[in-house]
């Protein structure tokens, strides 16, 4: 059975339609209206909407019992896809920020390692084996990520809107905002029994978005994350004996250091000049011991 693997021939076949895509796509767009492009942006939201919920009647979601838990804020991904139309029309311009920055990462980081597409895994506990390269659900997961990504970048690229270095230092505050969300809503399906009580805060099955800690197998990720985890967060459940981390809060350390960085990264390709003026500032503040508010 043909599948995708890491640099496989597949691999490459579905990230290179999208680079064909976002090419196509750019080229039509480049000489319509401004009010044309919002649109067209604001058709890609609504419809990346309805298919996250459209997926619950399509393998491998009819395995699943409570499938309405599948269209929950169940992961960064999901979240991701249900706020940006509320994103998308805010006025407020740090929210833009964060929907461009998360639109980027959260669409490119699944295609370049598209784990769930390799996966023979579904929704933590079942399996379903090798996944065909064309499989329906391969497709979608393709699309949705693509869709995130590609709402990011044309808002960028037609200047719908200006990120600025200015608000750089509340976005971590506002994903940190998103993980306490993703961890209400799996209290809530808990609570409501879409998901067994004994699987709530077990790294090794729902765990969205590593809010319970790192799966078993992610070895290099671990060690990556965890060398900022003081060991007091580690926690051996009372009942079931797994070991777990303290929802959340043993993500804060490590976000704010790799999540800095990334966020650098991104502003010195987008605002190279407000974050040039800000180092400034800081060097001044070395000098006078006075810094002037950004």
């Amino acid at each position: 059975m043909n599948t995708i693997e890491l640099f496989n021939f597949y691999y490459f076949l579905y990230i290179g339609i999208l680079i064909c895509m976002t090419f196509v796509i750019s080229l039509f767009l480049d000489n319509q209206s401004l009010r044309f492009k919002k649109g067209f942006i604001l058709g890609l939201i609504i419809f990346n909407f309805v298919i996250h919920f459209l997926k619950i009647f399509i393998y491998p979601y009819t395995l699943i019992d409570h499938v309405w838990t599948k269209v929950t804020f169940e992961n960064i991904s999901a979240a991701t896809i249900l706020l940006f139309p509320y994103l998308y029309v805010s006025k407020n311009k740090t929210l833009k920020d964060y929907m461009i920055i998360i639109g980027l990462y959260a669409g490119l980081i699944p295609l370049i390692y598209p784990a769930d597409a390799m996966s023979t895994m579904f929704n933590g506990t079942i399996h379903i084996g090798e996944r065909p390269v064309f499989m329906l659900e391969n497709i979608r997961f393709y699309t949705a990520h693509y869709i995130l990504f590609l709402v990011a970048f044309l808002m960028l690229r037609y200047k719908i809107h200006i990120v600025s270095f200015k608000r750089a230092l509340k976005i971590p505050l506002i994903f940190i905002g998103v993980l306490v969300l993703l961890f209400i809503n799996e209290l809530l399906i808990t609570y409501f029994g879409g998901v067994p009580f004994e699987d709530l805060f077990d790294p090794n099955k729902r765990n969205p978005s590593m809010i319970f800690g790192i799966k078993d197998g992610y070895e290099e990720i671990s060690v990556l994350l965890k060398v900022f985890v003081p060991k007091f967060m580690e926690i051996t459940h009372p009942v079931y004996g797994f070991t777990f981390l303290v929802p959340v809060i043993w993500l804060m350390i490590p976000l704010y250091i790799y999540g800095s960085m990334i966020i650098i990264l991104f502003y010195v390709i987008i605002d190279r000049k407000n974050l040039i003026t800000w180092i400034k500032k800081l060097l001044c503040y070395e000098k006078t011991g006075h810094i002037s508010p950004l």
